[in-house]
């Protein structure tokens, strides 16, 4: 089955990569029984390295089926159930008197009053912080971390809110039943039985293996984004490749067809059972399961799991199990578009790859397409020392504002990495109005007020310059709104 749908991804992802200006795309399908690879482009501009399907980056979200399973082996294991309250498998008095109650299946669907959230974010070079320690401190500060913690850090659980704090908060918990770190545990029981000898997690006492180059996407112009690891690695903080993530898929396919592997069938069952509807950036109705987000299964043969993920500012994944055709296909790029705060699947390059390679494995290979050079065709605007200005009070906005990094970026060597993937003239790139940029946002981060009315002071111009670059209106696309706006 693989073979025309690994012939039809040879021949449209570099059209892919090109019409979404992506620098490296790079795909891995599976069935129980047999695993394909392909990538295009390059996974870091500046040194042009090719992207490859074994090339590892930062997963983001991928990180949260890993908790769900390293989790659901603990209850296999008699530890403890889905409906047991979260508190009774926590150190005493760890989420303060004031949480809300909550049972570790809430936590993994989303569902335990967590807000919503994106990282938490620190420079790479910050002291780790175990993950028991990190989960007390933020329940005894009480506020979210975006912007400053300007809205409170619970609400009243039962309602949908997607939270990678809540999914670390689910990691402690494996943490604290088995007596080990989180890392070393599914470094242990999930990683190495599935043959994922490339991934680990980026927790402070490993350093993550070398790989793709995350880019800040501006129309074609591409900036390296910014060096960050995150506090909540349960939640996120897994580096892997397409291979490898792969590899779990593949396992967890043969979970699907009754084969006993990381976690029994029924557990795995347990997993993909909808507990509550959630908004769908893939256009059809979406819902979450245990650490997975489900398609409706009224799709019947189409119906699909699996999750998407990302990385700020630089990485978008995507991954999905059909499990009714013995089909999974993950894919990575190495890009953030910056005028739109969220990439959806149905516009970024990995998503793209992975929908359409489940198209295929039931409809077959599409006719023959026209030999291309697989060149970006949308160019967009070009730098100038205007617009260099503008990126760095995004980058800077998103970076000190939204996820709270106090110190500041090494701006110099993400200029000097910065690159146009089309042909245009990029001499109007100014490097000092980037680093003018970063410094003025950082300059009155946290403040979600200050930040907002310096994206309004940017004026028409930038907002023009937005859409140019691919924006959905003219605004400068700042989540202040969400993030910081009044209580959801």
């Amino acid at each position: 089955m693989l073979d025309d749908v690994m012939t039809a991804l040879d021949t449209v992802l570099p059209r892919l990569a090109a019409v979404t200006g992506t620098p490296g795309v790079a795909v891995a399908v599976a069935t129980s029984d047999d695993l394909r690879t392909a990538a295009t482009g390059f996974a870091d501009l500046a040194a042009r390295t090719p992207m490859t399907a074994e090339t590892a980056a930062p997963a983001g979200s991928l990180t949260k089926p890993v908790t769900g399973l390293a989790f659901l082996q603990l209850v296999e294991a008699g530890m403890a159930g889905l409906d047991t309250p979260v508190d009774q498998v926590l150190p005493a008095g760890l989420r303060g008197a004031g949480a809300p109650p909550a049972t570790t299946a809430m936590l993994a669907a989303h569902q335990a009053g967590y807000y919503s959230d994106i990282v938490t974010a620190v420079a790479p070079t910050a002291p780790a912080e175990p993950i028991l320690d990190y989960v007390r401190r933020r329940h005894e500060a009480g506020r979210a971390v975006e912007y400053g913690g300007v809205l409170p850090l619970v609400s009243a659980p039962g309602s949908y809110s997607y939270s990678s704090f809540g999914v670390g908060v689910l990691g402690g918990v494996v943490e604290h039943l088995t007596g080990e770190p989180y890392g070393a545990r599914v470094q242990r029981e999930v990683f190495a039985p599935a043959g994922m000898a490339a991934t680990g997690i980026d927790d402070g006492t490993r350093a993550p293996a070398g790989g793709a180059t995350g880019y800040l996407a501006f129309g074609d112009w591409c900036v390296p984004s910014p060096p960050l690891r995150t506090s909540a690695y349960p939640g996120v903080g897994m580096h892997t490749s397409a291979a490898d993530f792969a590899r779990l898929l593949q396992s967890l396919l043969r979970t699907a067809r009754g084969d006993r592997g990381l976690v029994g069938p029924d557990s795995l069952a347990a997993m993909a059972a909808p507990r509550v509807e959630r908004p769908s950036p893939h256009g059809v109705r979406s819902f979450s399961g245990l650490t997975l987000e489900l398609a409706d299964p009224a799709l019947g043969e189409d119906w699909w799991w699996g999750h998407t993920a990302a990385f700020p500012w630089g990485f978008w994944w995507e991954a999905r199990v059909w499990p009714h055709r013995d089909l999974a296909a993950v894919a990575v790029g190495n890009r953030w578009d910056m005028a739109r705060f969220h990439n959806p699947a149905t516009r970024s390059a990995p998503g793209l790859a992975v929908d359409w390679a489940g198209r295929w494995a039931v409809s077959g290979a599409p006719a023959k397409l026209p030999d291309t050079d697989g060149r970006p065709r949308w160019t967009g605007p070009r730098p100038t020392p205007e617009s260099s200005h503008w990126m760095g009070v995004l980058v800077g906005e998103r970076t000190h504002g939204l996820l709270g990094v106090p110190g500041p970026l090494p701006v110099t060597t993400m200029t000097a990495g910065a690159r146009s993937l089309g042909d245009g003239d990029a001499g109007g790139w100014d490097p000092a109005a980037f680093a003018r940029g970063v410094e003025q946002a950082r300059a009155v981060a946290p403040d979600p007020a200050a930040l907002g009315a310096l994206g309004r002071e940017l004026g028409p111009a930038a907002a023009l310059w937005m859409l140019e670059c691919g924006a959905s209106s003219a605004e400068v696309t700042m989540p202040v709104g969400f993030y910081a706006g009044s209580s959801r």
